[in-house]
């Protein structure tokens, strides 16, 4: 991708690119999920994406603990110019002979971030088997809350940040340029084979998962958990941070869904299942479970390694 810097005035003429009209802006974005946007404007949205690659990372780790053959590592980072990513990275306490795979994890809307219930007994179960795993925090969230929200409610982040177009468009386009610098810190400072990083995310996580994914091809495969394409307090995207004009555009890299039929956030027939309609005779696995939003079991957690195990080496 190319080392580039999105100034105040750039942003801006994105923002108009990403919303032509006014009457474009106050339709729902099922407007995208009905018809997403062809390639040639996908293309058009690429470049705001850039970063300076050659950003040096400046890693500061935190604290470091060991346990049952897992070290997990607290650890920061720089991401962007002034921009620093707060992170866990989860490895395997045995030496390795080669580089190790690697997954980037995308956790939920939660005010713990990275420490939410999910992301530690996955990123375990996959650094047992040998996997390297990079969990971040996302902007605004765990350590890198900025006051923007206050009681994390579905309600709270819905009014002051899934629905306030420029600020969410600002956050997609940090998380993915947080996705491509998490790609190249494994890469190049934690040995980590380039062929074979992953990209998986959860609820909120998923959502900016399947634009990242698409975004930034050297991912080799992405897993979106229980995600569709809006939660019901939103009112809709514009184009540019909206999944439905990336999500298909993952192919023919593998792509997993896990979605339960139960969920309270995305609904099944409204959100879940035309989401992933757009994704039909596209390389993909979904697998559909009974509990509530936001909950992995075992099972759950075990699918997503072996989906994983599958990559070519």
């Amino acid at each position: 991708m190319p080392a580039t810097r999105l100034w105040p005035a750039t942003f801006a003429a994105f923002l108009a690119a990403a919303a032509p009209n006014a009457s474009a802006q106050e339709l729902p974005a099922d407007e995208w999920l009905r018809q997403p946007v062809s390639d040639a404007t996908f293309r058009t949205y690429l470049d705001f994406f850039a970063y300076n690659a050659d950003l040096p990372f400046d890693p500061q780790i935190i604290d470091s603990t060991v346990d049952q053959g897992v070290i997990r590592e607290h650890l920061s980072y720089v991401s962007t110019a002034g921009v620093r990513v707060t992170a866990h990275l989860f490895r395997p306490s045995t030496p390795s002979s080669g580089p190790r795979p690697g997954v980037i994890l995308l956790h939920g809307g939660n005010a713990n971030g990275k420490n939410g219930g999910n992301i530690g007994p996955l990123a375990r179960l996959l650094a047992r088997d040998q996997w390297t795993v990079l969990a971040i925090d996302l902007l605004h969230f765990g350590e890198r809350t900025t006051g923007l929200l206050a009681t994390f409610s579905n309600e709270e982040k819905a009014e002051r940040l899934y629905n306030e177009p420029a600020t969410y468009l600002e956050f997609v386009t940090q998380t993915v340029k947080d996705v491509s610098r998490g790609y190249d810190y494994l890469v190049n400072a934690r040995d980590v084979d380039p062929r074979r990083v992953a990209l998986v995310g959860i609820s909120r996580g998923a959502v900016l998962s399947a634009i990242a994914g698409a975004v930034d091809r050297r991912l080799a495969g992405v897993g979106l958990l229980h995600v569709g394409h809006m939660i019901i307090q939103e009112r809709g995207h514009r184009p540019a941070a909206c999944p439905a004009n990336y999500v298909a555009r993952i192919s023919p890299r593998p792509l997993l869904f896990i979605s339960t039929e139960n969920d309270a956030l995305f609904p099944a027939e409204t959100s879940i299942r035309p989401f992933q309609r757009l994704v039909s005779g596209h390389p993909v696995q979904v697998r559909w479970t009974e509990g509530p939003h936001g909950f992995l079991s075992s099972d759950d957690r075990s699918a997503v390694l072996e989906w994983l195990r599958a990559f070519p080496r």
